[in-house]
């Protein structure tokens, strides 16, 4: 009888554990180590990762996707050299330049997704619960804290070998050319940056919607990436 009393109570405190909602998170700090915490926020970043290439890089993803959400549009030069060159008829140089820096940045998936995967393997964690119980976007937002620069950096080469390729740079010098003839102020812009930080930010903001989803909808989780689901 008392042999039967232990193993009712140890069944029912079994249940009771497996039963409790894990309202602070402490149950999932006990049942997962660091590296598998680890394991999973990267798992986050790669799966994250990986739909923004497939949205933004397929065929013209930064031109057209979610209706050019992420288009890149150089809005920093409506008011100088877009309004001069639309004013003296020359707006198919705008729209041309619009259109071929977008298809270049879509160009860039094969070269640029091994970086991103070497930059997510590479990242040091110091508060792994932080992350995992932080807000929405906590671990896509620390990865950019901590790899904007490295990724930047590895964005340089393929951007620029595709400036000719797709035909940036020559409209680019023409449009600078028409544009010294009617305005004598000097323009004082990097292309190939403004377009690597165009086509970080976009696929940084893309992974940071997937992280969400990951988080909210069971659909876009893995086994890898259960413990980020809320």
């Amino acid at each position: 009888m008392k042999k039967l009393k232990l193993v009712c109570l140890a069944v029912l405190a079994a249940v009771t554990l497996f039963s409790c909602k894990d309202e602070t998170g402490d149950f999932v700090e006990q049942l997962y180590t660091n590296s598998q915490k680890s394991a999973a926020i990267k798992a986050c970043l790669k799966t994250s990762a990986d739909s923004a290439l497939n949205h933004l890089c397929d065929n013209n993803g930064f031109y057209e996707y979610l209706e050019g959400e992420y288009r890149i549009n150089y809005a920093s030069l409506q008011n100088s050299l877009f309004d001069t060159l639309n004013n003296h008829g020359y707006s198919y140089l705008v729209d041309s330049l619009i259109l071929s820096t977008n298809r270049l940045a879509a160009s860039c998936k094969s070269q640029i997704s091994p970086s991103i995967t070497t930059a997510i393997d590479s990242l040091v964690i110091v508060d792994y619960d932080a992350l995992i119980d932080g807000n929405a976007t906590a671990i896509t937002d620390y990865f950019k804290i901590y790899q904007y620069p490295s990724l930047k950096s590895a964005f340089q080469s393929p951007v620029s070998i595709r400036l000719n390729l797709y035909g940036v740079s020559p409209v680019w010098n023409e449009m600078v050319l028409i544009y010294m003839l009617y305005n004598p102020t000097p323009l004082n812009f990097d292309l190939q940056n403004y377009i690597i930080e165009k086509m970080l930010d976009g696929i940084l903001e893309e992974m940071r919607v997937e992280e969400a989803l990951i988080r909210t909808d069971s659909t876009h989780r893995s086994d890898a990436t259960e413990m980020i689901g809320k």
